[in-house]
C-alpha cells in the first residue's frame, strides 16, 4: 500500500542520487586501493593489508550500497506498475 503512495518522480531522484552516491564512493574507494597498495609497497606491508583496506571500505560504504538496491527494486516496481 505504501508503495502505491509514494510519487515515482522522488523516488526515481533519489535513485539517481543514489547511484551517483554510489560511483563517487566507489572512485573514492578504487583511489584508496592505489594508496594502500603504494603503502604497503613502501613499507613491506603483507597482501593482507588490500583486504583490510577493502573489507573496511565495504562496511562504510554498506548503507550507501542498501539504500540504492532498495531504491532500485522500487523504481523497478513502479515502472512494471507502468
Amino acid at each position: 500500500m505504501a508503495a502505491q503512495e509514494e510519487d515515482p518522480a522522488e523516488v526515481e531522484r533519489a535513485y539517481r542520487r543514489a547511484l551517483f552516491k554510489l560511483i563517487i564512493h566507489l572512485g573514492y574507494v578504487f583511489l584508496l586501493c592505489i594508496g594502500a597498495f603504494a603503502i604497503r609497497k613502501a613499507f613491506g606491508l603483507p597482501p593482507a593489508f588490500l583486504t583490510i583496506v577493502l573489507v573496511l571500505a565495504l562496511v562504510l560504504f554498506s548503507p550507501e550500497i542498501f539504500r540504492f538496491m532498495v531504491l532500485r527494486a522500487k523504481v523497478q516496481r513502479l515502472r512494471a506498475g507502468d
